[in-house]
């Protein structure tokens, strides 16, 4: 897991008829296959450590992109820089049910899904998720939870509305302490028709661990904020098989 105070995770899925006949053995072979990483020759991407069993492909990747900066010279002129800016992240193939796991940037996982395109002409799409199916997370992620000695606290502190019916309004953002708890703010649920589209609070994990965690439904991403003593592994794969089995 890469350093930093957080764990950022992009789950994306072949939909397409084509990507059904795709194999492990195909996908190590292609990634594999690939010129040496250079930061500064297209696809400016590389996978190391390729490795499947099963039907499950484990890889990491490395990408490269332009960072452009202004700045002023000793004349006192204005003058654009190009950095060159290198990232790595983590993905997981998981062939049986579908689905990629990127551990990293939503820039690596737009780069990922362009160099699948032109490796294997298949491009996993972000997941879907119904109304009726986020609400139904919301609800599972914030039900009380009680563990010995005392009742571990959940709290919503940011959720967003979209899609809501109430006059000229479309979107409603609420940003506090147990929001859940809130009957105005679950209103716009409720009662205005709106679609949860992203919510961030802290929530109790099966290792009963409470992290605080950022849930973008419209971009199937979530980031998971470390404690002191990390991210237990089972506690990203609980979130993240949640996540997948609850999408279409």
């Amino acid at each position: 897991m890469p350093p930093g105070p957080f764990q950022s995770i992009r789950l994306l899925k072949f939909y397409s008829d084509e990507s059904k006949k795709l194999t492990a053995a195909q996908i190590t072979n292609a990634m594999n296959g690939m010129a040496p990483f250079d930061p500064e020759a297209k696809p400016r991407a590389g996978f190391s450590e390729v490795d499947s069993r099963g039907k499950t492909v484990n890889a990491e990747m490395t990408i490269a992109y332009d960072v452009y900066t202004n700045n002023f010279n000793k004349k006192g002129e204005l003058q654009k820089n190009s950095y060159i800016t290198i990232e790595k992240g983590s993905v997981i193939i998981r062939l049986d049910q579908r689905l990629v796991e990127i551990r990293g940037s939503s820039r690596l996982a737009t780069r990922f899904r362009s160099v699948m395109y032109d490796l294997l002409e298949v491009r996993p799409d972000q997941l879907i998720f119904e109304k009726e199916t986020r609400r139904e997370i919301y609800d599972m992620l914030t039900k009380p939870t009680q563990a010995p000695p005392k009742p571990l606290d959940v709290s919503v502190d940011h959720i967003v509305y979209t899609d809501i019916i109430k006059k000229d309004l479309k979107k409603a953002e609420f940003r506090g302490e147990k929001l859940q708890h809130k009957a105005e703010v679950g209103h716009y649920s409720r009662m205005y028709d709106g679609t949860i589209s992203r919510l961030t609070g802290i929530f109790i994990y099966p290792s009963q661990t409470p992290y605080k965690t950022s849930i973008n439904f419209d971009n199937s991403s979530v980031l998971i904020f470390r404690t002191s003593d990390g991210i237990l592994e089972k506690d990203l794969i609980w979130i993240i098989k949640t996540l997948a089995e609850s999408s279409e």
